[in-house]
Order: structure tokens, then sequence, then C-alpha cells
């Protein structure tokens, strides 16, 4: 099985507009993201659930839980990137470009690099058996309005639906 690169990986969630704003016109959905998020994660054995935001067409948070218990470690990440002015770029902002040892493309640092760099991570551990979940949490609108993060911090709050998020996350902080 051949397993992708942190520079190819980088360059396909590059390559999705994931665009965040408060004008309508330059929103994006995310769900290209978070389901390509989700095709990765599976195969690593990672329970995947992409939860849409209600009153945000097209937006959604991935919540990847591998491991079961109590406590546990959440990687966390947001999936949208700032609108841009494509005129601007020295290349397509949708291309990921590398020059002089720097990768280019829009959201490459904040914050689509993550990704890749967590399923490194993951995949060193193998399929070893985690005393402990690990969830990765990909959200949705933290350039904008911030609905997903207040989207999992609802469904928490209200404890609502169990199966919005997994039992495992807490949050301490107001949002």
């Amino acid at each position: 099985m051949h397993t992708p690169t942190y520079i190819q990986r980088l360059g396909q969630l590059v390559a999705l507009p994931s665009i965040s704003s408060a004008n309508p016109k330059l929103d994006m959905s995310n769900l290209p993201v978070v389901e390509l998020l989700a095709t990765w994660l599976e195969p690593l054995g990672f329970d995947c659930q992409i939860l849409p935001i209600v009153g945000h067409p097209g937006k959604a948070n991935l919540v990847a839980q591998r491991g079961v218990g109590t406590g546990g470690l959440v990687l966390a990440g947001h999936t949208d990137t700032v609108p841009c002015n494509p005129e601007l770029w020295q290349q397509d902002p949708f291309s990921l470009a590398e020059r002089n040892n720097r990768l280019y493309g829009l959201g490459a640092t904040d914050m689509k690099g993550f990704f890749p760099a967590v399923l490194a991570a993951i995949e060193r551990l193998g399929p070893t058996p985690l005393q402990q979940p690990l969830i990765v949490l990909a959200t949705a609108d933290e350039e904008s309005s911030m609905s997903g993060a207040r989207a999992l911090a609802a469904c928490r709050t209200k404890n609502s639906n169990p199966a919005s998020a997994p039992s495992s996350i807490k949050f301490s902080a107001k949002i």
C-alpha cells in the first residue's frame, strides 16, 4: 500500500477551496476537506463522524476517534482558510508550490498543513492498541463565525445527542 507523503497530502488539501467568510459571496463549503480527511483516517482505525452544522449549509465538523475510554488526546485544527486575492499571488493559491525550501498555497500553514503532520505521526503508531482515545477534530469556520467550534460546544453543554461528539471530549473553555 502506498502511503502519500506530507507534501502530497498537503497539495490535495490546498487544492480544495474552503474559504470561510462573513461575506456570502466568498464563503465556501468545507465538506470536501473533511471528507478527504475521513478517507485518510478511517484506514488507520478511526471511527469518523462528519457532523453537519445546523444553520450553516455546506459546513461540517469531523470528529475522528481511535480507541475508547475516558481522557485521551485531542488533536484539533480547522479546515477553512481566509479569503484571498488570487491576482496578488505569484501562483495559483489553490496549487501547492515549493520555492526556496518553502511551501506556498492558501492554507498551507494556517492550518491545512497541520493535518498531514498529524497523519504522519499517527501512521508511526501503526496498529498499536491505545490505552486512551486519540481524537482528531477538524472544525469549520474558524476564520469567520467559529460555527464549527460553537456547534461542538453546544452539543456538549446541552448534552443533546451523545453521537454528536465523543463522550470523551470535555470542553473547559467557553466559546
